[in-house]
């Protein structure tokens, strides 16, 4: 696809030598990541050997994408392809043999200039040699460095096979630097969680925890912006309910506006997977409300996780990055342990608050049943003290109809010596003969008189003698009653003492 020819000899310096220790100065520095082990070797070496650009490419499927592009050449390269952030094929091009062959592909004028447009943007611009540089890793391109000059570049001629040492080297100090990041990350990671459990541990209540949860999250992992949603049980829609840090007006507008149901947009997908969702490129999600908004406020890459509480998801924390980023395997299980973490201290206190208003409400009804048996208490008091005074007054009656019965049988007694006088006048009466008729007819009357009032006074003096039996049943029930009253009050004072055990137990678990 492209011929090499021999060009003149390169003039000898030394700056291929030194540009090769300062990649590797830069990258003993410690790097963040893949991307950014990539930018400081294709910085560096267009600023050493004065180049005039530099692009890193990256795989994406089928595909290769730019991921940065460096040097004074990179206008005259915005209209070649790929430049806009577009797609182009692994087999395009110069680099495309690059990936097949997986050796360097060295240009000068003598190149095949239809063979790759890119190369024909670079002449366009001024280039006059270039390079692309295949990065391989285990037999596979990961990545492919592309660098044009407007001088001659060093390592041409004799010395051309030593660009497929630099790659080589660039590889070797790649890992190395990669190896030293993500060690430094997993450092990193580990004092992230620390103080989120340490921030969320201080928390007294749920709703503290959260917003503790959401600040030190996004803090300690260097998000931009974090939000928490909540699930509303009636719609079974996850809805905005706080945040930290900013990501710009018109995101923040549409974040408070938006409300996912389960498997839409980022908080959707986590809360359906039930696990922690990684979004490198917001604008990948079609779903997603938030992603046009996100796109226009600079917001790249983003992460989610489900907050778990009694074996439900009752909310998502996301986060986002105006920097596309890759999530490394660290990284990943730092933010699940944060997550499960999250969770348990808020299932934690959720049942805290839930054992409080338990407790709260066991020490109202205790209350209650106080109040209810000191009222029972004060009841069978006043009604011991009735039935004693109706005792006292069947006592009383029980001795009225004593007297009544006493006075009956005199009136008895009288009607009987009435009766008796009423014999003798008759007896009387028939001595006296005819002069004595009329008296003996008076007589005879006082007599029935006095046998109806004897008559009288025997039926009044058996119902005074059924009263009295009754009068003193009834006193020895109401006596019999006012005793199961008292020890019905020895009951409640019992009953008052656990009670009393029970508020102070109540208001143990509520401190």
């Amino acid at each position: 696809m492209f011929r090499q020819s021999t060009p003149s000899p390169a003039v000898e310096t030394p700056r291929d030598v030194e540009a090769l220790e300062r990649v590797i100065e830069v990258l003993d520095a410690g790097v963040v990541d893949e991307r950014d082990a990539y930018r400081r070797t294709t910085e560096t070496l267009v600023a050493e050997l004065g180049l005039c650009y530099g692009a890193i490419w990256l795989p994406d499927g089928e595909h290769l994408v730019v991921a940065g592009q460096y040097g004074p050449l990179v206008p005259a390269m915005a209209q070649a392809p790929g430049s806009r952030g577009e797609q182009v094929a692994r087999t395009v091009g110069f680099g495309g043999v690059a990936v097949r062959t997986g050796k360097p592909v060295v240009l000068d004028d003598s190149s095949d200039g239809d063979a790759c447009l890119r190369w024909q943007a670079a002449v366009r611009g001024g280039a006059t040699q270039g390079c692309v540089l295949p990065v391989v890793e285990g037999g596979a391109v990961v990545a492919l460095l592309e660098y044009y000059s407007s001088t001659p570049l060093p390592f041409f001629g004799g010395r051309g096979t030593k660009w497929q040492a630099l790659g080589r080297l660039i590889a070797h100090a790649r890992r190395a630097a990669l190896a030293s990041a993500a060690l430094q990350e997993t450092v990193d990671d580990r004092s992230a969680v620390t103080t989120v459990v340490r921030s969320v541990g201080e928390a007294t209540d749920a709703r503290s925890a959260l917003r503790a949860a959401l600040e030190s999250v996004r803090t300690a992992f260097g998000w931009a912006y974090g939000s928490y949603w909540a699930l509303d049980p009636q719609t079974r829609t996850l809805r905005f309910d706080t945040e930290s840090g900013s990501a710009g007006t018109e995101f923040r507008e549409v974040t408070l506006a938006a409300s996912f149901a389960e498997g839409v947009g980022l908080s959707g997908r986590a809360w359906r997977a039930r696990d922690l969702v990684f979004v490198r490129d917001l604008a990948e999600l079609t779903d997603c409300v938030r992603a046009p908004a996100a796109q226009r406020a600079g917001v790249r890459s983003g992460v989610c996780f489900p907050v778990v509480v009694g074996g439900e998801v009752i909310g998502t924390m996301d986060f986002f990055t105006t920097a596309t980023i890759e999530l490394s395997e660290s990284r990943s299980s730092a933010l699940r342990n944060v997550a499960q973490l999250v969770s348990q201290r808020l299932d934690g206190l959720h049942r805290a608050e839930r054992d409080a208003a338990n407790a709260r409400a066991l020490s109202e009804t205790i209350g209650r049943l106080r109040q209810a048996a000191d009222d029972a208490g004060r009841v069978a008091d006043a009604a011991v003290a009735q039935a004693r005074a109706m005792a006292s007054e069947v006592d009383a009656l029980d001795e009225a109809s004593t007297s009544v019965g006493d006075v009956i049988r005199i009136i008895s007694r009288i009607a009987d010596q009435t009766n008796l006088l009423a014999l003798n006048a008759t007896i009387e009466a028939a001595r006296a003969g005819e002069l004595g008729r009329g008296f003996a007819v008076v007589a005879n009357e006082v007599k029935e008189l006095a046998r109806e009032t004897a008559g009288a006074t025997q039926r009044v003096s058996e119902q005074i003698t059924g009263m009295q039996e009754t009068t003193r049943s009834v006193s020895a029930g109401i006596l019999s009653t006012s005793d199961e009253i008292a020890r019905l009050g020895d009951v409640q004072a019992r009953m008052n003492d656990v009670l009393e055990e029970q508020a102070r137990m109540a208001a143990a678990f509520d401190a």
